[in-house]
């Protein structure tokens, strides 16, 4: 299967205060089914970053309707969408957006002895780096960092926190549970392997690609993601039939 190959940036994206919902709307209707509405009319991925899925999902957590399993077809379809928009990005060499998703924690707090407050470390550099501030020997800011900070998870990354919320909830079909996980590691996988490759960028990838033998380039698709969105628009189908009837039949559903 040839790749799909096209150039796109994690930061290329419409104005995200589009997903921004007002509270009144909101209360008028159901807010699920007005949050899966607005699902319906992304252009995915091309129009999803990670702040537009944090954006609905602060949405949907500020309504608190854990106990209504619809609600948890909608985290499971919040979750389809950071997978394909991950995969994309790692199919597309932008490692450290595919990464932020999969594994760096949205927000760290640093707590230090002797300092009130923590302080929110940086998200992408070394924390030695931003510790030091005042040039000390780097044998220094390591011994304090190891004996005198300690380091607080306070925003996981958005797939881990949400399948863990998914597989916690014990609303979700174990099937698809296995498949989500399988579809994590692929993405990790073809991190691994196109950066074995020495193809860091979307620009190295696309310049090699007609260079290389059919064979070389189905080699190449085989590894890469290749996401498409069936489990995502299949579940934005189910959300609206389930809120109108809570009894009927799921596939997603564990029972």
């Amino acid at each position: 299967m040839a790749p799909k190959i096209s150039n796109h940036s994690s930061q290329n994206h419409v104005n995200h205060e589009l997903f921004h919902f007002r509270s009144n709307l909101l209360f008028e209707r159901n807010p699920i089914l007005i949050l899966n509405e607005s699902l319906d009319n992304l252009h995915v991925p091309h129009e999803v970053n990670e702040q537009t899925i944090e954006n609905f999902l602060q949405n949907l957590e500020a309504y608190g309707t854990t106990d209504r399993p619809v609600y948890w077809l909608m985290i499971s379809r919040l979750f389809e969408l950071s997978l394909i928009c991950a995969g994309y990005y790692a199919d597309n060499c932008e490692f450290s957006a595919a990464g932020d998703l999969l594994v760096n924690p949205r927000k760290v707090l640093l707590h230090r002895k002797g300092y009130p407050h923590p302080l929110v470390k940086q998200r992408h550099g070394r924390l030695t780096e931003q510790l030091n501030q005042e040039k000390k020997c780097r044998e220094l800011v390591l011994f304090q960092v190891k004996h005198e900070v300690t380091v607080e998870v306070a925003k996981p990354a958005i797939l881990p926190y949400l399948f863990e919320r998914i597989e916690r909830s014990c609303h979700i079909a174990s099937w698809y549970l296995h498949d989500a996980q399988n579809r994590m590691k692929k993405i990790a996988d073809t991190i691994g392997f196109l950066s074995a490759w020495s193809l860091s960028k979307f620009e190295v990838l696309h310049n090699r690609m007609p260079k290389m033998s059919t064979k070389t380039r189905c080699f190449v698709a085989d590894h890469q993601c290749n996401f498409d969105t069936r489990y995502f628009v299949r579940i934005g189908r189910e959300i609206p039939r389930i809120i109108g009837n809570p009894k009927e039949y799921s596939e997603f559903f564990s029972y």
